[in-house]
């Protein structure tokens, strides 16, 4: 069976790895770091293909704690800092792991004696990582060690890494968007950022290059004092971002890039272009994806195994597509999201995009309400910047965009509404 070169291993080892607001790790030191806390991970009878469980905070020690396990051949199953502990017992019966860990409890050691090129096996599993949940209970991906690595291999030209580069970890690791720079990082030598200060002022003191974020981040980031920025890339990725919101990034001198990605395909599949390793086709407006990045198959939680989700090859996202005449892929929203109103089909994707080009409304969200006449009308939630919004005001701005059957009856803020906030969570 194929072996790969564990990531971590950099010929220029007393290059930075892992730079936090307090110290500086080069990459011999992470690299005996990693396999110290291997050999203890051994000792609590950690192996291959176990399933250990940890609450995936955005630190230095979870760093180490990935790499460790994936040096084992041991499966990474992180959960996220937001659950409480009901649904921490949902995640556990589902996965039924061999150990539970805090990482905080983690000793640390640079005692040496390690192997110079630890090789981990191309199928070994890696990771397990719950979805987002859109369309209901969230699934559990299973990414093999080749499937992160080829993801990383594919983007990391297009993105620019080398051994001088910084990347801000802005993303929690529980999710792919946030696994996937480590990846990225480590293959190029390039040096990983954790900071807790506000993001523009981590961009400045550490000279960040890189740096992933959700459109909800960059509105904050925007607010912020930010000129001159060394940053050569800002990844956009995970929702819609309001045009006023993307090119006041620009106007700020921000090189914003906008992705499509998925935790099945680990991690990004397009940077404007495909990315390598990776192939796209449309059918029937839906979304189909292949290549070395795409995961094993759904963990099965009554099974207990990984369940297949392709078709001769094809994984179908569920997301409904087009390219543009530039080539460029134009998301058009999920086969799931689609209600019947009147007889008529409504993408709600669509009514939020029209409702993101209104100057002032910075974040939407539009939900099915039952309807005696129409069986379901659409209802909008929005995020409005000028707090000067009315439901007849929004209507009037759609007037000239949508078919007024499309248009909301009902509007509401989003924290207006408590129910809203825990749907959008899920």
């Amino acid at each position: 069976m194929e072996q790969l070169l564990c990531p971590l291993f950099k010929k220029e080892s007393h290059v930075p790895c892992v730079i936090t607001d307090e110290a500086v790790f080069s990459y011999a030191q992470v690299n005996a770091l990693v396999h110290n806390l291997s050999m203890h991970l051994k000792s609590l009878g950690v192996a291959a293909e176990k399933r250990v469980v940890f609450k995936a905070c955005l630190d230095f020690k979870t760093i180490l704690l990935f790499f460790a396990l994936f040096r084992l051949g041991a499966v990474a199953c992180p959960l996220s800092t937001r659950l409480s502990q009901e649904q921490n017992l949902v995640c556990l019966n589902r996965l039924r792991p061999a150990l539970v860990i805090n990482p905080e409890t983690l000793p640390l050691s640079f005692m040496e004696s390690f192997p110079i090129e630890p090789l981990i096996q191309r199928e070994t599993l890696a990771t397990f990582l719950f979805t987002s949940g859109s369309s209901g209970i969230p699934k559990i991906a299973c990414q093999s060690f080749y499937n992160h690595y080829m993801s990383a291999l594919g983007a990391v030209s297009a993105l620019q890494l080398d051994s001088n580069s910084r990347y801000l970890l802005a993303l929690p690791l529980f999710h792919v968007g946030g696994l996937a720079p480590l990846f990225r990082c480590f293959l190029q030598g390039a040096t990983v950022v954790l900071s807790s200060q506000l993001l523009a002022q981590a961009i400045i003191h550490h000279r960040i290059s890189h740096l992933s974020l959700v459109p909800t981040q960059l509105y904050r980031l925007v607010q912020e004092p930010l000129r001159n920025t060394p940053l050569k890339c800002v990844l956009l990725g995970g929702a819609p971002t309001a045009p006023s919101l993307f090119e006041r990034g620009r106007q700020l001198g921000l090189p914003l890039y906008t992705t499509y990605g998925m935790t099945e395909m680990s991690s990004m599949i397009t940077l404007d272009k495909l990315l390598p390793f990776r192939e796209l086709k449309i059918k029937e407006g839906e979304i189909f994806v292949r290549g070395a990045p795409l995961f094993q198959g759904y963990w099965d939680t009554a099974s207990q195994q990984v369940i297949d989700a392709r078709e001769q090859g094809w994984f179908a996202t569920r997301d409904l597509g087009r390219f543009n005449e530039k080539g460029e892929l134009e998301m058009m929203g999920r086969k799931d999201r689609q209600f019947i109103s009147g007889g008529e089909n409504i993408q709600p994707e669509e009514i939020e995009q029209a409702l993101l080009q209104i100057p002032g409304i910075v974040r939407t969200l539009v939900l099915p309400i039952d309807d005696e006449e129409f069986g379901a009308r659409p209802h909008a939630f929005i995020e409005d910047t000028t707090e000067m919004h009315t439901l007849n005001s929004i209507k009037a701005a759609l007037q000239d965009k949508l078919p007024s059957f499309k248009h909301p009856v009902r509007l509401s803020s989003f924290s207006a509404d408590a129910k809203t906030q825990t749907l959008i969570r899920k």
